[in-house]
This record gives structure tokens, C-alpha cells and sequence, in this order.
């Protein structure tokens, strides 16, 4: 069941996260898809070998020019590893509301946005 209240677009060959989880630092995390509420994280086991769910993402900053340059804090709501890949589903925490209208802006400005809770496909994960 899809309990975003925006659509995600994809932005997979466009935008990066870094992160804390745990004390961790987490760098040059690929995002898969974006919205105003929150984001899709991809990448191998061994670059995402912490994430669980539930897990707090503390000082989570989405590295693209025309996005805020601020850290916010994100929720693991969901991981799924398959093979040597994991993918992992953030939603931001209570971010500024100046935020927010920067991240729809620029989720806007997308072509062909597309919601990924309408289908039960999975974008791949990498190897």
C-alpha cells in the first residue's frame, strides 16, 4: 500500500545523498527518486550495510545544484536487499517549509513525473 502523500520522480542519473546513521557517514548514496516528502536510496550491501528499517538519518543532505543545501533528518520506512543490491525508502522528517516548496519546485520541474506507489514494480537495484 502507497502511503505517500506526493509522487516521487526519478532522478536516479541526477541526484546524490550523504548522510549519518549511527554515527556513520554515509557519502554519494545514488537517489532514486524524489519527492517533497521524501526519497528512495540505492546501492550495493556494502555501501548500505547499516540500513535497517527504522533507522534515523541524521544530517541527510541531497546533493544536486538546484536543491536545498541544508541537513535534514529521515526515517527508514522500508529496506529491500536483493543480492548485492539494497534500495531504501526515506521519508524527511519534519523539514522547514522553505524546503519542501524548494523540493517540489524542483520535483516540478521533472519531466514526465510518475508515481512509483502505482505500480508494484521495482526500479533495479544495482550489483
Amino acid at each position: 500500500m502507497d502511503n505517500r502523500k506526493s509522487s516521487r520522480v526519478s532522478v536516479t542519473d541526477q541526484c546524490k545523498a550523504r548522510f549519518q546513521l549511527g554515527g556513520h557517514p554515509y557519502n554519494n548514496i545514488t537517489v532514486s527518486n524524489l519527492g517533497p516528502d521524501g526519497c528512495c536510496l540505492t546501492g550495493s550491501k556494502k555501501d548500505l550495510e547499516t540500513i535497517s528499517e527504522r533507522g534515523m538519518l541524521e544530517n541527510l543532505e541531497l546533493i544536486h545544484p538546484a536543491l536545498p543545501k541544508e541537513g535534514i533528518k529521515g526515517q527508514i520506512v522500508w529496506v529491500h536487499r536483493l543480492g548485492q543490491g539494497v534500495e531504501t525508502g526515506i521519508h524527511f522528517l519534519n523539514p522547514k517549509g522553505s524546503y519542501v516548496r524548494d523540493l517540489g519546485k524542483y520535483v516540478s520541474t521533472l519531466s514526465s513525473p510518475e508515481s512509483y506507489g502505482a505500480s508494484t514494480e521495482r526500479p533495479p537495484i544495482p550489483d
